[in-house]
């Protein structure tokens, strides 16, 4: 049973059996918020497909506010649930599926953390990339329950509006908006232009959104009887005119680090796959940029394949020059310390979302520390602390992190 034929069934089942609409609506919420749920669920699809079902057969309006209830609460639930399990088996986290299979999930929800703090918590409802991964990351980052709690419940309401109410009220008043399209076709041309200009600019995390976005409206133009020549202009138009100011930020940056340039993406990994690509394809990258979204599996998969490369002792001996590696905070800090021993100078790069989290766990940064000093015990170390675009606007962080650093070394 491929995922199609799921939504279907539950479509199917709620379109005869309406009065299981609402426990629906809160089961499909739950699972789409759900950790090991969530990157297999089509939750987004099959709400959508059973409001649009509920207003095409004619249901009532007041069948809305127990559905978005329902939702909201399941997406609550789901990312509260999701929360406590990173909270209490931390450890065992990264060998459960799907994590212990795309380990690289747990990286990204950390950057996501990094960059955004506790908003982290609010947006990730609305990012099918970070949905699954963000309320597991806050609970094994100690985050505090009551922000947590507040940012799940408020984004997981907003995210239910979001679906229902929009994909109901579109079918219930659909000759409405036909007819509205009809007479003001400069007006749908220009919504056509915006959607496809949003989807053009450097966003990845907006790329899925803003692509569905663009072609219900392109579909709602032509079903409406608008010109097809006209709608092909306007998205051109569009579509140009974000690739133009991609292109101005990157002229306006020569030379910069592009993970500067380009702060948009959700992790470090989008700047440099957007690298690859165009290495990959040249100029007419741009061209297959378009499409992109969709076949870009391959180009992952091989840039994966780089990063598990395994290298020796012998072959780090062989650079010329080396003096000091750098190992990031998702390294085998083990491993490295067995392969550099006291010939290089180990840079340890600890985790900069442990100061960019809502809760400041003192506790398990030093636990952490002493963890990583221990293991790197017979290395030349030095301890660097980076990349922090946020630090929750609390500078008393640093030094107090500073000051844990320099007592566990001092300790061992």
């Amino acid at each position: 049973m491929n995922v199609q034929h799921f939504v279907e069934l539950i479509v199917g089942f709620v379109k005869t059996h309406e009065e299981w609409a609402v426990p629906i609506a809160f089961l499909v919420a739950f699972a789409e918020s759900f950790c090991f749920l969530s990157i297999l669920w089509p939750g987004t699809a099959i709400l959508v497909g059973i409001t649009a079902l509920l207003a095409a057969s004619g249901a009532d309006q007041a069948i809305l506010v127990p559905a978005i209830i329902a939702a909201g609460l399941g997406g609550t639930v789901g990312y509260a649930v999701s929360y406590w399990i990173g909270l209490y088996f931390k450890d065992s986290i990264p060998n459960i599926w799907p994590f212990k299979n795309k380990p690289e999930l747990i990286r990204h929800g950390e950057n996501f953390f990094e960059k955004w703090g506790g908003w982290g918590v609010f947006l990730g409802h609305f990012f099918g990339p970070v949905r699954a991964i963000i309320p597991v990351v806050a609970g094994m980052f100690r985050m505090r329950q009551l922000p947590f709690q507040i940012a799940n419940a408020a984004s997981a309401f907003i995210w239910a509006i979001g679906v229902i109410a929009p994909s109901f009220f579109a079918v219930t008043f659909r000759e409405e908006i036909v007819a509205f399209v009809r007479e003001h076709h400069v007006i749908a041309a220009g919504l056509l232009f915006v959607t496809a200009y949003l989807n053009s600019i450097p966003m990845p995390l907006m790329a899925i959104p803003t692509l569905l976005l663009f072609l219900a409206t392109a579909i709602l133009f032509l079903f409406a009887g608008g010109d097809p020549l006209l709608a092909f202009l306007a998205s051109f138009a569009g579509a140009l005119a974000g690739d133009l100011l991609a292109y101005r930020s990157g002229k306006l940056h020569p030379g910069e680090d592009i993970h500067n340039v380009w702060p948009n993406s959700w992790s470090p990994e989008s700047a440099d796959q957007a690298i690859a690509f165009v290495n990959r394809h040249g100029a007419m990258g741009l061209i297959r940029s378009k499409y992109s979204e969709l076949n870009d599996c391959h180009l992952t998969e091989k840039l994966r394949e780089v990063e598990e490369i395994t290298v020796s002792r012998e072959a780090v001996r062989r650079i010329p020059r080396l003096r000091r590696v750098s190992v990031s905070a998702w390294a085998d800090w083990a491993r490295m310390a067995e392969l550099l021993g006291d010939r290089y100078i180990f840079s340890m790069k600890p985790r900069p979302a442990d100061l960019a989290m809502p809760g400041f766990d003192e506790g398990q940064i030093r636990a952490d520390l002493r963890q990583a000093l221990q293991v790197t015990r017979d290395c030349r170390v030095e301890v660097i602390m980076k990349d922090n675009h946020t630090i929750n606007n609390d500078p008393q962080r640093v030094t107090r992190w500073a000051q844990i650093a320099k007592e566990e070394a001092e300790n061992l």
